[in-house]
């Protein structure tokens, strides 16, 4: 795919529009707002040809990972989500060689359970479903040597999300109603063994190559864990708060309570997304974007509290990208994938800031690239009034904001 260099430009190539974001491995697992792979692998064609070394600081479920990989490069991701790294590992990996799947389904049948501290657990999920969900997590436990283990923490993780009683397709915790709770009688051990099996083939089916994958827990913002420097930056943050966003904690709430001393990232609650960009108050003075004071002013007139969210995220992000920049090796090139969401009715020019940040920072712009969204799992609406009952759309476009360090010294 040829894209000429122009400045900012809508493509309708990169909209893939009859292209599932979960095709593939990359269909391992559910997960929220994730990055179109296919947009990855035109990034990685058109500008990672002499780049070996790959970081995506918002890693997420580890697309770009992936994708980097597949391209014979060295990635390196990080996250502040457990469930999230835990997912990227194993889309990353081959791991899968003798599963004992008929063994592990008859060592369950015989097993005490052990069912972890969840709070609510008889409101979240039936008896039944808790006793089968207690007998298959300790029976997992057993073989937390093996290299498959990380495979069946992600079966088991989207099995606990598929059979509990959270309204489906959901990111955040919505009951089902009582008439559909009478009706709703998952097989617990059903569904995990064809999670299992789907995740299986889909790794056997879209093979990648045995690469060096670097994988942390970490918050960017306190630093960088890893020390190599970096040739390409392929990420997309948050694009705003994740309590008026993606909700990204209450997402992986039932997944990280049921897994709580499992995961080999460490365990997490609901008060994840308080950690998120712009989860804390910051006060600072934002002199890093001229775009993003002018939207501060006029939505500090609107509703000042939404102008100071909306400032504490761009501040945490403002110090996540430096950090990102200090990786950074001499011609190296960053993709910031992002939306324009909306507050109060008013559009937040993402890009632009995001592209000002980087300017600030030393980085020169090269182009903006938009895209329409198809497929991204995302909340088709939202509430930028806070005003119960009003709605209005989300972003449909994303923009690829694409950066490069011409020189080793920021100006």
């Amino acid at each position: 795919m040829i894209i000429s260099q122009v400045a900012k430009q809508r493509i309708p190539a990169l909209d893939f529009a009859t292209e599932k974001a979960s095709s593939g491995r990359h269909g391992i697992h559910d997960y929220p707002a994730m990055l179109h792979y296919l947009v990855v692998r035109t990034l990685l064609n058109k500008y990672g040809g002499k780049k070996h070394i790959l970081y995506d600081p918002f890693c997420g479920s580890g697309v770009s990972l992936c994708e980097g990989l597949r391209k014979g490069m060295v990635a390196f991701g990080t996250d502040i989500n457990p469930l999230a790294l835990l997912i990227a590992s194993v889309r990353c990996s081959n791991n899968i060689k003798e599963v004992p799947l008929r063994k592990l389904m008859n060592e369950v049948k015989d097993v005490a359970p052990d069912i972890p501290e969840v709070k609510n657990i008889e409101y979240w999920f039936k008896d039944y479903v808790i006793e089968d969900l207690g007998r298959l997590r300790a029976t997992i436990k057993k073989h937390s040597g093996e290299q498959y283990y990380e495979l069946l923490l992600v079966a088991f993780s989207q099995t606990v999300r598929d059979v509990s009683n959270n309204r489906k397709g959901e990111f955040k915790r919505f009951r089902l109603s009582e008439d559909k709770l009478e009706t709703f009688c998952p097989q617990v051990l059903a569904v995990f063994e064809k999670n299992l099996t789907s995740y299986i083939d889909k790794i056997i089916e879209d093979s990648i190559p045995e690469g060096r994958k670097y994988i942390f827990r970490s918050d960017v913002r306190k630093g960088i864990p890893f020390s190599k420097k970096v040739d390409m930056v392929i990420t997309s943050p948050p694009y705003g708060d994740s309590r008026t966003t993606v909700a990204y904690g209450q997402f992986s709430s039932f997944s990280l309570d049921w897994l709580k001393g499992l995961n080999p990232f460490g365990d997490a609650d609901l008060t994840l997304d308080t950690y998120s960009l712009g989860g804390k108050r910051v006060e600072y003075k934002v002199d890093f974007s001229k775009t993003l004071e002018k939207v501060y002013r006029k939505l500090a007139r609107l509703n000042p509290k939404r102008a100071n969210d909306v400032k504490a995220f761009y501040i945490d992000l403002f110090t996540a990208c430096k950090n990102i920049v200090d990786t950074l090796n001499t011609k190296a090139i960053v993709c910031f994938v992002v939306g324009n969401r909306t507050v109060n009715n008013l559009q937040i020019p993402m890009d632009e800031i995001v592209k000002e940040i980087f300017e600030c920072l030393g980085l020169s712009h090269k182009e903006t690239l938009i895209r329409e969204i198809y497929n991204k799992r995302m909340p088709l609406q939202n509430s930028p009034t806070n005003i119960t009952g009003k709605k209005a759309s989300t972003m449909k476009h994303e923009y690829i904001v694409v950066m490069e360090k011409r020189n080793s010294d920021k100006s």
